[in-house]
C-alpha cells in the first residue's frame, strides 16, 4: 500500500470519528444571529465553554469506562452553566446524551438520562429562558435521538470487536491447519523416498561386503537417482508454497499433466480474486492435480474454474471408473482448506470421479 493511500485511509477514519462535531456549531448560532446583544465577556465565556466542551467530549469518546463518569459530569456542568449565557446549548445536551448512550451499560444509562433531564430542566428554568417550550423541545428531541444513536454505535463497536476476535481465531486455526498440511505434504514427499534410500543403502552395503561390487554399484546409483528426484520434489513443494498465483499455478499444473501424457481440458473463467481466496484455491487445485497424477488410470480429465454469483467454483473430473472412494490426506486436505473460507466440498464416485468445490467471495474480501 502506498503512503498516499495510507494517509487517505487515516484521514477517512479521523473524519468519520470526529466529523460529526461540525454540528456542535449550532451552539454558536444564537451568538452569531444576536451578536450585538452579547457583551465581550459573554462572548468570551460562550467560546470558552464551547472549546472546553469539545476537548472534554473528544476525551470522553476515547477514554475507558473507568474515567467516563468524571468526564460526563464535567460535560453536563458545562451545558448547565452555558445555558445562562446562550440558548444554543440544546445541541451540547444532545452530544452529552450520545456520550451516555455510547459509554454506559443499560442500568447506568437510566441514571445518566435522568441526570441529563434534571440538568436540562433546571438550567432552563433557573436561567429564565425565553421561549422555554421551544428550547426544551429541541433539547429533548436532540438528546433522545443522539442517546439512541450512541447505543447503536456501542452495539456496532462491540459487534466489530467480536468479529475481529473471531477473525483472529480463524487466522490462528488456518495457520495451524496450514502447518499440518505442510507436515502431511513433507511426509508424503520425503517418507517413501527416504525409506527407499535407506533400504537401498543397506542393500548396497551388504552387497559390497559380499564382494558383489557390480550389484552394489547399481544400488548406489539408484540411491543417487532417488536423492536427486527427492531434491527436485522438495524444491517443487517449496516453490508452490511461495507462489500461489492462481493463473500461474494453473499454467504450471497443466504443463505438468501434459508432460505425464494426460489428455486434460482446462476451462478457466476468472476476474479479480481476493488474495485469501486465490491462495486457498491454488492449494486446492494443486492437491487435485496431485491426486490425478497418482490415481488416474485413464489419464483423461477435465478441470473447470469459474467465478460467478460471489463464488469461486472448482470442478475436477477424472474420466475413470471409481468403485470405492477412500479419502486420504489429499482429499481431507482439500476439505480442510475449503472449510477455512466457509466453503463446501463434494466428491462423487461411479463411472467417473468428480470433485466439486465452492468457495464464497464476500464483499469484505474484495476490499
Amino acid at each position: 500500500m502506498s503512503s498516499l493511500s495510507s494517509f487517505s485511509q487515516q484521514t477517512d477514519k479521523t473524519f468519520w470519528k470526529y466529523g460529526h462535531l461540525i454540528f456542535t456549531g449550532f451552539y454558536l448560532l444564537p451568538l452569531i444571529i444576536n451578536f450585538d446583544r452579547f457583551t465581550t465577556s459573554q462572548i468570551t465565556l460562550c467560546l470558552a465553554f464551547y472549546i472546553a466542551f469539545i476537548i472534554l467530549y473528544i476525551k470522553a469518546i476515547n477514554c475507558d469506562n473507568t474515567k467516563i463518569t468524571t468526564l460526563f459530569i464535567a460535560l453536563l456542568a458545562i451545558c448547565f452553566s452555558a445555558t445562562f449565557f446562550t440558548s444554543g446549548t440544546p445541541t451540547l445536551y444532545g452530544f452529552v446524551a450520545y456520550v451516555a448512550g455510547y459509554s454506559y451499560n443499560q442500568k447506568q444509562r437510566f441514571y445518566a438520562a435522568l441526570a441529563i433531564i434534571v440538568a436540562l430542566f433546571a438550567s432552563s428554568y433557573l436561567s429564565d429562558m425565553g421561549k422555554l417550550q421551544y428550547f426544551l423541545a429541541v433539547a429533548l428531541i436532540l438528546s433522545a435521538a443522539l442517546f439512541s444513536y450512541g447505543i447503536a454505535a456501542k452495539r456496532e463497536r462491540e459487534h466489530k470487536k467480536r468479529e475481529q476476535e473471531s477473525a483472529n481465531q480463524l487466522e490462528q486455526l488456518a495457520a495451524i491447519a496450514e502447518r499440518e498440511r505442510i507436515a502431511r505434504d513433507l511426509h508424503d514427499i520425503l517418507g517413501h523416498s527416504l525409506s527407499s534410500i535407506a533400504l537401498k543403502a543397506e542393500l548396497a552395503s551388504k552387497l559390497n561386503q559380499g564382494e558383489r561390487y557390480k550389484q552394489a554399484n547399481n544400488e548406489i546409483a539408484q540411491v543417487a537417482d532417488l536423492a536427486r528426484q527427492l531434491l527436485s520434489d522438495v524444491r517443487s513443494a517449496v516453490s508452490d508454497l511461495k507462489e500461489l498465483n492462481l493463473v500461474n499455478q494453473v499454467a504450471q499444473l497443466k504443463q505438468r499433466l501434459l508432460e505425464q501424457d494426460f489428455n486434460v481440458t482446462f476451462n478457466v473463467e476468472l476476474s479479480v480474486l481476493p488474495a485469501k481466496v486465490e491462495g486457498i484455491a491454488s492449494l486446492i487445485i494443486k492437491e487435485s492435480v496431485t491426486n490425478l497424477l497418482r490415481h488416474s488410470s485413464t489419464k483423461n480429465c477435465e478441470i473447470t474454474i469459474e467465478q460467478r454469483n460471489k463464488q469461486l467454483l472448482i470442478e475436477v473430473i477424472d474420466y475413470a471408473p471409481c468403485s470405492n472412494l477412500k479419502a486420504g490426506n489429499g482429499l481431507n486436505g482439500i476439505t480442510e482448506r475449503a472449510e477455512q473460507l466457509g466453503g463446501s466440498v463434494k466428491f462423487t464416485c461411479g463411472e467417473r470421479f468428480t470433485l466439486n468445490v465452492a468457495l464464497p467471495i464476500t464483499a469484505k474480501d474484495l476490499q
